[in-house]
């Protein structure tokens, strides 16, 4: 019979394990990096593996000592932490969230455009129309649209280096025809760089634009699932986590640094037989996996 040991090494290597996954799963929702390579997360979650690594062979080498003849007999001496309920409950939804997340990285090509576009000014503003280059087709409208006019039409652009004139083909204006110096329309354009194209529909989808869709639809259920393995874990339960049993720790850690290997084509943009997004949404499964698998048998 395996019996576990405790000690400072553990007890350190233990609580490294935990923050650095927990600074890794800030980072990576706060997209601290928000295009490829993933520096930060992969270094912390890299950090968390070492610590965990560490965290076994300290425990290795406490359960020895305690199987001495001569040393004192194992016996659990502190009172039972509450919070680490939540560090495993709400910690499982929040990595499962992540991994998902990172599937939907956007590229480094792509993002690097978008910072130095947003470094150029780059959003939509309104300006003036100055003339129409061409007669405004007339749509109705129905129980979905409103009836609208596109138009080709001649903006002027204030650039910082100095007003332009621009035209843009088929613009958008509801309801009413545009009209020469009156009308005035919204379009993308970079008041510091005149070599960005002019155009109606310029929205750049970030990682901050994912991280809002996702917090209003998939938000709820990441707390929902945290609520849930947070009420499930009584202080047996958590006892058994925190204590080292090889047959029971190994495999799921073993799952976990699964999941990181399959976070690495989306993290590193590299593919892997022609996929990169597919091993990232089959790493979301591996948190729950593996806390599945301590449950079962510990």
């Amino acid at each position: 019979m395996y019996t576990p040991g405790r000690s400072a090494a553990t007890t350190f290597t233990g609580w490294g394990m935990v923050l650095s996954a927990g600074a890794a799963l800030y980072v990576s929702l706060a997209g601290v990096s928000p295009y490829p390579p993933l520096l930060a997360p992969l270094a912390l979650a890299g950090l968390s593996v070492l610590f965990a690594a560490a965290w076994a062979v300290a425990s290795h080498r406490a359960a020895s000592r305690a199987r001495d003849p001569l040393a004192k007999p194992y016996r659990e001496t502190r009172r039972w932490n509450r919070l680490l309920r939540y560090v495993f409950g709400f910690g499982v939804s929040f990595a499962t969230a992540a991994a998902f997340l990172t599937a939907f990285t956007t590229s480094s090509d792509y993002g690097r455009e978008t910072e130095r576009l947003e470094a150029a000014g780059y959003d939509e503003y309104k300006v003036p129309v100055v003339r129409l280059a061409g007669d405004p087709v007339f749509h109705e409208g129905d129980e979905d649209h409103d009836p609208y006019y596109l138009t080709d039409l001649v903006l002027r652009i204030p650039f910082e280096s100095g007003p332009r004139e621009v035209t843009v083909r088929g613009l958008y204006t509801r309801y009413d025809r545009p009209v020469a110096g009156r009308t005035k329309v919204g379009v993308y354009f970079a008041p510091r760089d005149p070599e960005v194209p002019v155009v109606e529909n310029g929205t750049r989808d970030g990682r901050l634009f994912g991280l809002i869709v996702f917090a209003i639809w998939g938000g709820p259920w990441v707390l929902i699932a945290g609520g849930i393995l947070t009420g499930c874990m009584g202080a047996d339960d958590l006892h058994r986590l925190r204590r080292f049993e090889p047959d029971v720790h190994l495999p799921a850690l073993g799952i976990l640094l699964t999941g990181l290997v399959l976070l690495l084509p989306m993290a590193l943009e590299f593919e892997v037989a022609g996929y990169d997004r597919a091993p990232a949404l089959l790493a979301a499964l591996t948190p729950g996996l593996a806390f599945t698998w301590l449950v079962k048998r510990g």
